[in-house]
């Protein structure tokens, strides 16, 4: 092998060597914080999630009367009910508390809001703490 042969090789592994051949995350690439949750797996074995962070998309399930200019906001520091569907229409009825100090977005009953919680006690109706509420982003189909 040649001095230039040798030269040709180097130039052409260099770029894979510095780039790397893992595939590039654009940054609009939406991560999913948490573990991944299968909605029936966390019905059927909620204890194994006992300590756990866990984010979902949820639809909150208060009455809150937005005509009256109550919100989300207005709950604060108290459990709140929040509920999901699973795939095949299983439904997840959880209670969050919300604790005093976290910023909570201005929404009502019904509302779609993704909450980051941690599951202390392997429950669903109690021992869940949110450490982060989020309104949830929905899809608008054009008019």
């Amino acid at each position: 092998m040649g001095p230039r042969h040798v030269a040709c090789v180097a130039l052409l592994l260099c770029p894979l060597l510095i780039g790397g051949c893992a595939r590039r995350h654009s940054a609009v690439e939406a991560r999913h914080p948490g573990p991944k949750l299968s909605i029936p797996d966390f019905l059927r074995n909620t204890a194994a999630y006992k300590g756990k962070t866990i984010t979902l998309d949820l639809t909150v399930d208060e009455a809150i009367p937005q005509s009256q200019g109550q919100s989300l906001r207005d709950w604060v520091g108290r459990d709140v009910k929040f509920m999901a569907l699973g795939p095949k229409g299983e439904r997840l009825d959880l209670v969050i508390t919300i604790p005093k100090g976290l910023a909570v977005p201005d929404v009502g009953s019904s509302d779609k809001v993704s909450v980051r919680f941690v599951c202390t006690l392997g429950t669903p109706r109690q021992g869940n703490k949110a450490t982060s509420i989020l309104k949830a982003v929905t899809a608008h189909s054009p008019s």
